[in-house]
């Protein structure tokens, strides 16, 4: 593989709440062994979604898995991150950064950034996460905005959606190559960075860029020195830093 013609963008975005995250809300699933609560939010003009499917919060998700016996769940994907507000409300507002690409999010979540994406003129878009309930909402939210969904590997129209529940070692060995690879909020264990490299060094192969939305405060201290290390391993990329606008709030 090589990292030519590629580069690395980490956006710095100030905590701030998304209106997305709000009180407007109807129910939609009231929980069953299969699935926990889940409400449709209305969309916000901060994103061009017109709904999100997800949990009510956090705590919701997690009183959910405790009575579904599912102790190893992280139900920090049901809220809204800031940063993941932002990179998707930054391409909704430069929609040349993903216009024609082929995009993967890597621990996408709910996917918000990923389905701004599909809305803003990507070619194709994957998700990529562990939590499978995230993922079916990130399609259930792809469905309700009438957004094409295909299987991964399957051919589908342009601008179709995809989910691949996957670790980041492994997606790179599963899916095609990309031309812009996403994530927010994803650098939270310094361990991690190398299989994140890893995997972006695979998908990018043809060349390409790897576009990290993260807090202005890191969230856990050495993440970003790991990261550079990895890419300095790897070799052939171009880093740039940038500070990223809060989503609105209204």
């Amino acid at each position: 593989r090589s990292w030519m013609s590629t580069t690395l963008v980490l956006l710095f975005c100030q905590p701030s709440a998304c209106a997305l995250s709000g009180p407007n809300a109807r129910w939609i699933h009231y929980g069953d062994s299969r699935l926990p609560p889940l409400v449709e939010v209305v969309g916000d003009p901060c994103l061009p979604l017109e709904r999100i499917v997800r949990p009510p919060d956090c705590e919701t998700l997690y009183e959910w898995s405790v009575e579904q016996g599912m102790s190893d769940i992280d139900p920090s994907w049901a809220c809204i991150w800031p940063a993941a507000a932002a990179l998707a409300h930054l391409l909704k507002q430069s929609p040349a950064l993903v216009r024609s690409k082929s995009v993967v999010e890597l621990g996408s979540g709910l996917g918000v950034a990923a389905l701004t994406a599909a809305k803003s003129g990507a070619t194709d878009v994957t998700l990529v996460d562990r939590e499978p309930i995230a993922l079916h909402c990130a399609m259930a939210t792809a469905s309700l905005c009438g957004m094409p969904t295909a299987a991964v590997g399957a051919i589908g129209p342009p601008g179709s959606v995809r989910a691949a529940m996957l670790p980041w070692a492994s997606a790179a060995a599963v899916l095609p190559p990309a031309t812009l690879v996403i994530g927010s909020e994803i650098l939270y264990d310094p361990r991690d960075t190398g299989s994140l490299v890893r995997c972006a060094a695979t998908l990018l192969r043809g060349g390409g860029t790897l576009l990290i939305a993260d807090p202005v405060r890191e969230r856990v201290t050495g993440c970003r020195a790991s990261l550079a290390a990895a890419l300095a391993k790897e070799g052939g990329v171009a880093i740039s830093e940038t500070a990223l606008a809060a989503a609105p709030t209204s």
